[in-house]
């Protein structure tokens, strides 16, 4: 066994998910429209600041958390991005259940200490 060349059948196994081909699309689809690429641009933006700051031990304001919360709920009102949120938030899933798998043998000396 290569683990290179099952490393690409698992690359092709990928691309023939629906839920990579339905994320793809709409990313294209949102890629189309200015507008759209835009608003998702600044939600994605708000959602990193928060998270950064988690990530360093602070807590985020309430008014940034419901901020983000209450552009969240506008962007699903548009079909567009609220399939790009849904096709997104179903393929990063399948790939962190895949990252996982994957990790496991990394994480194999940590378990002997």
């Amino acid at each position: 066994m290569n683990v290179y060349d099952k490393a690409y059948e698992l690359k092709k196994a990928i691309e023939q998910l629906p839920e990579y081909i339905s994320y793809k699309e709409a990313v294209k689809k949102i890629n189309s429209n200015e507008q759209n690429k835009r608003m998702l641009k600044d939600f994605k933006e708000k959602q990193l600041e928060i998270h950064v700051k988690e990530l360093s031990g602070k807590k985020p304001d309430e008014q940034e958390i419901e901020s983000l919360k209450k552009l969240y709920d506008i962007l699903n009102l548009n079909p567009d991005l609220s399939s790009y949120l849904y096709a997104e938030y179903t393929f990063s899933k399948i790939m962190d259940d895949i990252t996982k798998i994957i990790t496991e043998v990394v994480n194999v000396n940590s378990t002997n200490k």
